[in-house]
């Protein structure tokens, strides 16, 4: 049973969503205006309040991204993959939320109760996509059952990605000296949003978990060592994610290679805004074309120095931020069968065309040989090399991060259990 009487009030105004069987749904809500315009590449900007009452009653856009990354090139193309990888990040929901936009800054919230004095759990669900694409209206990710189930909030939060929200531009230009990792600032400023208004949709400001899957796990990993976030986040559950922040030098050459491609001196930056979302993206598809498998993750996070301070997992300094917040940490067992899909040749490949791919990773002649003689000690000798490549992937990219997580913690003594 569906009805139309479920009202919150927040800081910002009054907002309808609907009540279905118990559980009061409230979709695309923002959490911040719309960073479209010369908003493009800023921090969020806060809510201005409004009058009357907003529906909240559809998902708004997923945010513009690279939907089928390396697969858009003919010589490659592999036709079921395409339509598969981006049902698996996006979801296939009928509800709203299939068209692409800058104006994505939203969340989705699942709740039983609205003003009811109760103080329920929040889960905050991140999702993957390694900061480059995914969305929180796939179907997937819909919060029903968990809060029906368990009586605690439910939210799933949309933010900016790949070019919109991490190109690295802090080092160019004075206009833009707060413009560091603004995807993950996005998400401290739904976090900010979370705290300040839960209350009235029968919450615990002060009981927010975060969890997240793959790139989503990554995003939580960060999100509990920034400074911003300080207060917001006290429980994190990290599937399947590492933590990858790579120094402002290796961003600024990303984003001068962007600027190139774009014929934009960089002392002009101003002509990003002539470009359409659509043609920056496209740029960002043509530029993947010419990385290796694993590095086709363009517009990296950065360790600016403000956003992101640390690793969350190296050393006391790292942990400073995060010591307290009880972890539950562990990885999926083919989270990274996706990397097959991000380079669908890899399907047919022979043993000498993983050797070669295992060198663009860069691992030597020898170190290859080695490694595949080991994980086919393993996996057996008839082992098809896409198996060995994507068990391979996982375990360099998922398995050992949950490890050094558990072991670094442990190492420099967190008051909170992992």
């Amino acid at each position: 049973m569906i009805r139309n009487d479920a009202f919150a009030t927040t800081k910002a105004g009054r907002l309808q969503g609907v009540q279905i069987n118990g559980v009061y749904r409230f979709l695309g809500v923002r959490y911040a205006e719309s960073p479209e315009g010369e908003n493009r590449f800023m921090p969020p900007r806060p809510l201005v309040p409004w009058e009357g009452v907003k529906p909240a009653l559809e998902y708004i856009a997923k945010c513009w991204q690279c939907d089928t990354p390396r697969m858009e090139d003919p010589e490659i193309r592999c036709t079921p993959y395409p339509s598969a990888y981006e049902k698996l990040m996006t979801g296939s929901n009928e509800m709203g939320g299939g068209f692409q936009s800058e104006d994505c800054l939203a969340l989705n919230l699942w709740t039983q109760g609205l003003n009811d004095g109760k103080k329920r759990p929040v889960l905050v669900w991140f999702h993957g996509g390694g900061n480059i694409a995914g969305a929180a209206e796939a179907d997937w990710h819909d919060g029903y059952n968990i809060a029906k189930k368990e009586d605690v909030i439910l939210i799933s939060v949309g933010h900016r990605l790949g070019i919109f929200g991490y190109l690295y531009l802090c080092g160019l230009d004075e206009r833009f000296k707060d413009s560091a990792n603004v995807g993950h600032q996005d998400m401290a400023a739904a976090l900010k949003w979370i705290h300040d208004n839960i209350e009235a949709f029968g919450g615990d400001p002060e009981n927010v978990t975060l969890f997240g899957q793959s790139g989503g796990g990554g995003k939580v990993a960060a999100l509990m060592s920034m400074p911003i976030c300080r207060g917001m986040v006290h429980k994190a559950i990290i599937q399947s994610g590492g933590f990858h922040a790579g120094p402002p030098a290796e961003a600024t050459k990303f984003t001068l290679q962007l600027l190139d491609f774009l014929g934009i001196d960089k002392d002009h930056l101003e002509k990003l805004y002539e470009y359409s979302a659509a043609d920056l993206i496209q740029a960002q598809r043509d530029i993947n074309k010419t990385r290796t498998v694993d590095t086709y993750f363009v517009c990296p996070l950065v360790m600016d120095g403000r956003v992101i301070r640390y690793d969350p997992f190296d050393g006391a300094e790292g942990s400073e931020y995060c010591r307290n917040i009880p972890l539950i940490t562990g990885y999926d067992k083919d989270d990274a069968i996706l990397s097959a899909l991000f380079n669908p040749k890899s399907f047919t490949w022979t043993m000498e065309e993983l050797h070669t791919a295992m060198e663009d990773l860069g691992y030597t002649a020898a170190q290859a040989d080695l490694i595949i003689a080991t994980y086919k000690g393993l996996l057996g000798d008839d082992v098809r090399p896409v198996h060995l490549y994507t068990t391979l992937m996982n375990d360099r990219n998922h398995d050992k991060a949950s490890y050094i997580r558990a072991h670094s913690r442990e190492k420099v003594g967190c008051g909170a259990p992992v």
